[in-house]
């Protein structure tokens, strides 16, 4: 039965899912960008607008120098101080400002109101040339172009009608760029996808003031469509189209890297997890690509959590099975002994051993309880900061207990864990008879030597098992050694007998990254 997890269910996105809006975030941000900020109706309107200035700049400067090589009185509004001052400086830069949010698009550009006079000969006499110059020019910006004269007139329309009454108009007369956005006309017809050149609805107007000795003296008025969204991507579909491509490969591509490096790693340890949870730590893999740093040490962390759950599974069967053997012979004792008890007519001295026995038994199963609680203690605590080896030295009465090397020196271990363990190894000691024992500590290696009954060569390897003793029949429980094994697993450390001709040597050795200050 799989375990009840306490961790709250709800709509959570996969890690695929997440790698997908990644991906997706990645092809459509540079697009959306080029949308909203390169694409946008403003910025086409107002290249078309900066366009037609710099074209009615040349046509000024042409209509200017063909009027004033004409005689004849001074005509046209004058120039205020601020205007005169304005294009009489070196440079005068001419911004586009036409704001699509802001202006109105007008109705289309009126044929002109009839005036019944003549125009100025000298309007008449420059038109047809300036006429010509913009015609040739027409193939080549496709932008209209008209010529008015200081009063607003249309010169290139018989019968010069005015335009004064038009907003842009008045604003070239007045010495002013005048600017106006303007629908296109009752005959405009949309045409399809691919011949999108008509396709917007209005065109960009600009009156260019013509000035000659700060007299207004005419005006060139420029139209053209503004390119728009589907002209460009039209005109631009082989770069987009590449552009998108490798947008779409370098999506593909960072999926394929994030795939790897965090989804299939997270369902590996995620599938390791809960082998350990069902119980199959032996069966958790261990992957081959873990891809990120912070998954590697999770998989290493997995890996360890399975060893420890297995290891402290396999303790527990080993412990259930030697305490069930080990109070099986105490628990039959006592029964017998109180058996026996009931039996009448029992003499006296019988009666006072068989109540021994039972006392005897019932210390036994008291120590080796006791021993047990005491190594799952051992097992629940951690590590700690190190201890001074003089702080872990105990009071055994009968034994001399000897620091061969510094007494300062520092182990890493606790001074708590480190008297636990000094402690065990000299009852140890003291019981097979030995009168010292002495310690060495190297700053890796602590050696513990005694010069009791030593260990026989066939139970070097098994001394530090749990329950394995030689002195069962005194009362030994074969634990002792056992929680030293378990006090060390918390550093990392292991305990190992070595052989000897005189007592019993033990060595405790720490990791060389732990290894502890000072030395002999």
């Amino acid at each position: 039965m799989p375990p009840v997890s306490r961790i709250r269910r709800r709509w959570r996105p996969s890690i695929a899912l997440v790698v997908a809006g990644v991906c997706i975030t990645l092809v459509s941000v540079p697009l959306l960008s080029l949308l909203a900020i390169r694409l946008t109706s403003n910025q086409f309107i107002r290249e078309t607008e900066q366009t037609l200035i710099q074209q009615g700049t040349i046509y000024a400067a042409l209509y200017a120098e063909a009027f004033a090589a004409q005689k004849g009185a001074p005509i046209g509004p004058v120039l205020d101080e601020d205007r005169r001052a304005f294009w009489a400086a070196d440079l005068h830069p001419v911004p586009a400002r036409l704001n699509l949010r802001h202006d109105p698009v007008q109705m289309p550009r009126p044929e002109g109101r009839a005036v019944p006079r003549p125009v100025d000969p000298r309007h008449a006499a420059l038109v047809g040339d300036l006429i010509e110059t913009a015609r040739a020019a027409l193939k080549t910006n496709l932008s209209g172009v008209a010529f008015l004269d200081h009063e607003g007139r249309l010169l290139n329309a018989p019968l010069a009608p005015s335009l004064a009454d038009l907003s842009e108009v008045q604003a070239a007369l007045a010495g002013d760029v005048g600017r106006a956005m303007r629908f296109r006309g009752k005959a405009f017809d949309p045409h399809s996808y691919a011949s999108p050149s008509r396709d917007t609805a209005f065109r960009v107007f600009v009156t260019y003031p013509v000035i000659v000795e700060n007299r207004v003296v005419g005006a060139i008025y420029l139209s053209r469509t503004p390119l728009n969204l589907g002209k460009f991507l039209y005109r631009e579909r082989a770069d987009i189209l590449m552009m998108l491509g490798a947008m779409v490969l370098a999506a593909g591509g960072l999926g394929w890297v994030l795939t790897r490096l965090i989804s299939r790693p997270a369902k590996g340890l995620r599938d390791a997890a809960m082998a350990v949870a069902e119980g199959r730590s032996d069966a958790a893999p261990v992957l081959a690509h873990y891809g990120l740093r912070e998954l590697a040490s999770l998989g290493v962390s997995v890996e360890a959590m399975a060893a420890t759950l297995t290891r402290r599974a396999r303790e527990i069967t080993t412990y259930t099975d030697h305490v069930t053997h080990e109070l099986k012979s105490p628990v039959t004792g006592i029964l017998g002994a109180a058996e026996l008890l009931q039996t009448e007519g029992l003499p006296e001295e019988d009666r006072a051993k068989l109540l021994d026995n039972i006392a005897q038994e019932g210390a036994r199963m008291n120590a080796l309880l006791g021993r047990l609680r005491e190594i799952t203690q051992v097992r629940m605590s951690t590590g700690g900061a190190g201890g001074r080896l003089a702080e872990m030295i105990p009071l055994v009465p009968g034994l001399d207990i000897r620091i061969e090397t510094e007494p300062e020196a520092e182990l890493p271990l606790t001074a708590e864990h480190g008297r636990m363990l000094v402690l065990h190894m000299a009852q140890n000691a003291r019981a097979h008879h030995a009168s010292r024992l002495s310690l060495t500590w190297d700053g890796q290696d602590l050696v513990l030597a005694d010069n009791g009954e030593g260990i026989a060569a066939a139970d070097l390897a098994r001394v530090t098992e749990p329950f394995f003793t030689t002195r069962r029949d005194t009362g030994g429980t074969g634990m002792g050694l056992a929680i030293c094994g378990a006090i060390l697993d918390a550093y990392g450390a292991t305990l190992q007998a070595r052989p000897s001709d005189v007592g019993a040597v033990f060595v405790v050795s720490f990791p060389a990254t732990t290894g502890g200050k000072g030395g002999g």
